[in-house]
């Protein structure tokens, strides 16, 4: 399907009636309500004239039916009540919690019950794990150039070191840095913190490409070495779907080293 970039503003706005936040938030609980996640009839309105609301239901997301648990009011969710409480059976083989998996894939990786296995050195052979997570300002890439949202942090990607490995590569708190492995490159601004362990630096999703230098972030020295058994299909409660995550990578560390970067 052919799509014109100057008709999808109009597209995703409804033709500009959804660029009114009033009108957007009013829409979104409207919809919520709809999906059954909110009590039928709760729009702005109602919300300002009786305050909050409580979720009353999942909804219509594949994921959050994955919790095969009702949401039940005054009490603290706990997932998997349908299949303790209710008997509903898990969608394994053995229709229980299984641990046990004697799919021929995992049979040959040698991983049919739970086990250890040496992390391989995705990037390469590094001093440096870059380990990642959800930040505190934005909701993944969308919120992140949002002047608001920009106003709360530094304005531009950082990525967080350990005091001491920031010492030996005389780097302080600030400084451009170059992270790089056998992938390639980024760089991006040090933020000097003791609370991250030595040999980890920690870069937080939601940067978008256009705010590093030459668009080049720490997804480009990402290896995408994924962990093959998580194609699995077939079997009883394996299956993949991409839209789900899966697979994921083989270690969740990707290997690295930074230095202090020489400012263009």
């Amino acid at each position: 399907m052919t799509r014109r970039y100057a008709a999808l503003p109009g597209a995703y706005s409804m033709k500009g009636f959804l660029l009114d936040e009033e009108r957007l938030a009013d829409e979104q609980i409207r919809d919520s309500a709809l999906a059954g996640t909110l009590p039928i009839g709760t729009s702005l309105r109602t919300l300002r004239e009786k305050g909050h609301v409580r979720f009353i239901d999942w909804g219509l997301s594949p994921m959050a039916l994955a919790q095969a648990s009702p949401i039940k009011p005054n009490e603290t969710h706990v997932p998997f009540r349908d299949n303790t409480e209710r008997g509903t059976p898990f969608p394994t083989y053995a229709r229980r919690a299984q641990f046990y998996i004697d799919h021929e894939w995992f049979l040959e990786a040698h991983e049919e019950l739970p086990t250890y296995k040496p992390n391989p050195n995705m990037g390469g052979d590094y001093p440096i794990g870059m380990t990642s997570g959800h930040n505190r300002w934005s909701i993944h890439t969308m919120n992140q150039a949002n002047w608001v949202i920009l106003g709360t942090h530094r304005g531009e990607p950082d990525v967080v070191v350990n005091t001491d490995d920031a010492a030996d590569r005389g780097v302080k708190d600030g400084d451009l840095i170059r992270i790089w492995n056998d992938v390639s490159q980024f760089k991006s601004r040090a933020r000097v913190a003791p609370n991250v362990k030595r040999g980890q630096l920690i870069s937080y999703n939601g940067w978008a490409g256009f705010q590093y230098p030459e668009w080049s972030g720490a997804n480009e020295i990402e290896p995408g070495m994924v962990k093959w058994i998580g194609f699995a299909g077939g079997y009883g409660h394996l299956s993949h779907l991409g839209a789900e995550w899966q697979p994921v990578p083989a270690e969740r560390w990707t290997r690295c080293d930074f230095e202090k970067a020489e400012v263009d």
